[in-house]
């Protein structure tokens, strides 16, 4: 899509898939157990792989990844273990909790905010399953995003826009926002 009709387009055409996803179950179950695949499995990776992207948040790195991914695996069986172990080794990050969090869990994670009596503040954290997922995501206006570094802790910042102004890129990540 990308290639063919350019970011925005893409980036639409990814965002159209929500609505196909139930997050009933998780993608991947535990060792040992068979079960069909959920028939949403690739619509949700394919929202996954695009909120991977955002938070590496460096298109060349992206595509190298992507790339050197296929000429790492190709010809092979792997586990999901492999994969994580491979984006963790080549972008120096523990992404172990997202991949967690999106592969084996039903539900997508909830950024909660909470601002301030006088609107000056605005509180944020994770709403996660997992204890040790910690994400980055841009937050405040389109076109002037702010990266926070968000985890399952209460963490607070300047309100650098009114409640109604300030936003998530729910575009770029899959994620539910609830606002207080």
């Amino acid at each position: 899509m990308e290639y063919m009709f350019g970011y925005g387009d893409a980036v639409k055409y990814t965002n159209g898939l929500k609505p196909k996803v139930e997050n009933s179950e998780p993608i991947i179950t535990e060792h040992g157990i068979h079960r069909e695949p959920m028939r949403n499995q690739y619509f949700k990776g394919a929202l996954f792989l695009n909120t991977l992207r955002n938070v590496i948040n460096d298109d060349k790195r992206w595509f190298k990844l992507i790339h050197d991914v296929y000429q790492r695996f190709k010809y092979r069986n792997i586990m999901t273990e492999d994969m994580v172990g491979f984006f963790n080794e080549q972008t120096g990050m523990d992404l172990t909790p997202v991949f967690d969090r999106y592969l084996r869990h039903p539900s997508i994670p909830v950024l909660e905010l909470k601002f301030s009596q006088d609107r000056k503040t605005v509180s944020f954290r994770w709403k996660a399953d997992e204890k040790a997922f910690a994400m980055p995501v841009r937050v405040g206006k389109k076109d002037a995003w702010r990266i926070i570094q968000s985890t399952p802790e209460w963490k607070t910042m300047r309100a650098p826009l009114s409640q109604d102004e300030f936003v998530a890129a729910t575009d770029l990540y899959y994620v539910n926002v609830s606002k207080q």
